[in-house]
């Protein structure tokens, strides 16, 4: 049985305010660690993956219009 399946059999037909209550009881059980952190800031480790990601573009770039030379 798929998420859904158990959804659609299960939780839709119960009140807006059981589904509520489950929900809550879903969220608390979640880790703090296990949530993404959708900062808004780059971190030098961020700012470093960019960098070097974006040099392995220009070079491959420049390699690649190289080869049509």
């Amino acid at each position: 049985m798929t998420i859904q399946e158990l959804y659609d059999s299960s939780i839709r037909a119960l009140p807006a305010v059981e589904r509520l209550q489950l929900a809550t009881l879903i969220l608390n059980e979640i880790p703090p660690q296990s949530v993404v952190d959708y900062r808004e800031e780059w971190s030098d480790e961020d700012l470093a993956d960019l960098t070097q990601h974006s040099w392995a573009q220009v070079e491959a770039t420049l390699g690649a219009e190289a080869d049509y030379a």
